[in-house]
């Protein structure tokens, strides 16, 4: 079972700029970039994933994700999982619930459906 989550810019007055899509099929993550345009070439590639033309998987995502994802060992884990309605530590479910609001990753954000008045640059 494929499933994704649109990543985005955070929002500014005419709407969150998506940046490309996280994709988790069967365990293993990918990253694709969905930028067109002048904004290809402009500001809006992560750090994490350089190439704009290439698709990214296995560890260099992982690492991307981590960034979203709360500690096991951090002081307010256990209330951050409550928080969420989550039992078991879940990567996708936890990138779901903290995608948009944890620390960690000020300039991208994790949203399952685009947010309303995404503004979408492609070719």
């Amino acid at each position: 079972m494929q499933r994704q989550l649109y990543v985005t810019t955070k929002k500014y007055n005419d709407g969150a700029r998506l940046i490309g899509i996280l994709s988790e099929n069967n365990g293993r993550y990918s990253f694709e970039y969905k930028l067109g345009g002048k904004f290809h070439e402009w500001f809006l590639k992560l750090k994490e994933f350089p190439d704009a033309t290439r698709k990214y998987e296995g560890v260099e995502v992982e690492d991307f994700i981590n960034k979203f994802i709360p500690s096991k060992n951090h002081m307010f884990y256990k209330e951050l999982m409550e928080s969420a309605n989550l039992v078991t530590h879940d990567t996708w479910e936890i990138l779901k619930a903290f995608g948009s609001r944890v620390a960690g990753l000020e300039y991208a954000f994790l949203h399952e459906e685009l947010p309303e008045g995404a503004v979408v640059y492609e070719n």
